[in-house]
């Protein structure tokens, strides 16, 4: 039992081995491209710095990943001082682009789509972000993330099927609706 035990330990940090190595190959492989489309990405949604991102600089191992950002100026943009809604701006960007550069086409989920976010940020992603992030893409909102008379209209040529969940507490239960929140 105890040599067993030694074995699958064995086995087990050479799996890891083997797949920090494989995903170092990947990384290595995709890491220009992924830069490249960060940086685009971000010189488009990232408002409080929107043209001013120079260069997206991947670490080159994922055991110690790290991603900077520095500014056209030539200083490295700290992502710990971006606000909360600069942080979910690079967080998207960077789900959107490791989507793309992915051999598969994944549908895309997002819930709370537009948490923090100022009116220049919601109108960027409205804009530039959802319509273009995937084949399929499901976003779990509200109506104050989504707002039905500005936000909805900007996506509405881009949307196939909306539904509205209507939770009664009392029954315990939900129910669901054809439309968003009223609009068909």
């Amino acid at each position: 039992m105890y040599k067993s035990s030694k074995n699958l330990i064995l086995n087990s940090t050479l799996w890891s081995s083997l797949f920090e190595k494989i995903a170092d190959s990947l990384l290595k492989k995709k890491k220009a491209q992924i830069e490249s489309e960060m940086q685009q990405q971000l010189n488009k949604l990232l408002v409080s710095y929107k043209g001013h991102v120079a260069k997206v600089e991947l670490s080159d191992s994922i055991e110690q990943f790290n991603i900077k950002l520095y500014h056209t100026a030539g200083n490295e943009i700290s992502l710990n001082q971006l606000n909360a809604a600069s942080k979910q701006i690079f967080i998207q960007v960077l789900l959107k682009v490791l989507r793309n550069l992915g051999d598969y086409n994944p549908p895309v989920m997002i819930d709370t789509v537009m948490g923090v976010l100022d009116n220049e940020s919601r109108d960027a992603l409205m804009e530039e972000y959802f319509p273009q992030l995937a084949e399929q893409t499901i976003l779990l909102c509200t109506t104050s993330e989504i707002r039905t008379d500005s936000d909805y209209i900007k996506l509405e040529p881009f949307i196939s099927k909306t539904y509205t969940l209507h939770r009664n507490v009392e029954a315990q239960n939900t129910t669901v609706e054809d439309g968003y929140f009223g609009l068909t």
